[in-house]
C-alpha cells in the first residue's frame, strides 16, 4: 500500500471513529431531552388540573435531567447547542415559571433556572399561551380579579420581549412567538371584558328579581 493510500485509510478511519462516538452521544442527549420534555409537559398538565404536588415532582425530575445536560456542554458543546437542548430547556422554563406564578411565588430568574438565554426567551414566550389558559379557567370560576392579575403578567412579558431584536438564526422562532403573543393578549383581554360585563349584567338582573 502506498503512503497516499495509507494516509487516506488512516484519516478516514480516524474520522469515522470520532463520528461514531459523537453519534452515540447524540442519541444519549436526545433521550435526555425527550425525557425533559415529557416531564415538563406532565408538570404543565398537572398544574392546570390543580395537582401542584404532582407538578412539583415532575419538575424536580426534569431539573435533575437538565443537570445531566451539563456534561454534554463541557465535553460535546457541538451537540449540546443543538435545537433539542434549547427546546427542552425552553419547555422547562415555561413549566417552572408557570408553576411559580400559579402558586403565588416569584418567577424564577434565568440564573436560577440555569438555562441558555435562547431557551429562557423562547420558554417565556410560550408561557403567555399557558397564562391565557389559566385565565380562561379563572373566568369559568367567575374569578375575574385573578384573570386581570394574570393578564397583567402576560402584558409585561410581551412588552419586555418586544424590546428585543435578534436575528432568527440566533433565537429561532422568537419573533413568531412575540407575534402570536400579541394576538393572544388581544383575544384574552376581550374575553375578560366580556366576562366582566356579563357578570355585572347577571348581578343587576338578580338584584332586580330580588326586589320583586
Amino acid at each position: 500500500m502506498s503512503s497516499t493510500e495509507n494516509t487516506f485509510r488512516e484519516s478516514i478511519d480516524k474520522a469515522g471513529q470520532v463520528l461514531t462516538v459523537l453519534d452515540k452521544k447524540r442519541e444519549e442527549l436526545l433521550i435526555v431531552t425527550r425525557e425533559i420534555t415529557r416531564k415538563t409537559r406532565e408538570a404543565v398538565f398537572a398544574i392546570h388540573r390543580g395537582d401542584f404536588e404532582r407538578s412539583l415532582s415532575a419538575l424536580s425530575e426534569a431539573k435533575k435531567l437538565l443537570e445531566e445536560l451539563g456534561t454534554f456542554k463541557e465535553l460535546f458543546p457541538g451537540l449540546y447547542y443543538g435545537g433539542s437542548t434549547i427546546s427542552a430547556q425552553a419547555e422547562y422554563v415555561e413549566a417552572a415559571t408557570l408553576y411559580a406564578l400559579l402558586t403565588s411565588q416569584s418567577p424564577p430568574t434565568i440564573d436560577e433556572l440555569k438555562v441558555e438565554p435562547q431557551a429562557y426567551l423562547l420558554g417565556i414566550g410560550d408561557l403567555i399561551g399557558e397564562l391565557r389558559r389559566s385565565i380562561l379557567d379563572n373566568l369559568r370560576r367567575d374569578n375575574v380579579s385573578r384573570a386581570w392579575e394574570l393578564m397583567q403578567i402576560m402584558e409585561t412579558i410581551f412588552f419586555e420581549l418586544s424590546k428585543l431584536s435578534f436575528p432568527e438564526a440566533l433565537v429561532p422562532g422568537l419573533r413568531h412567538k412575540i407575534d402570536v403573543a400579541r394576538a393572544l393578549i388581544d383575544s384574552t383581554q376581550k374575553d375578560i371584558l366580556f366576562s366582566e360585563k356579563s357578570g355585572t349584567l347577571t348581578r343587576t338582573i338578580q338584584k332586580l328579581l330580588e326586589r320583586q
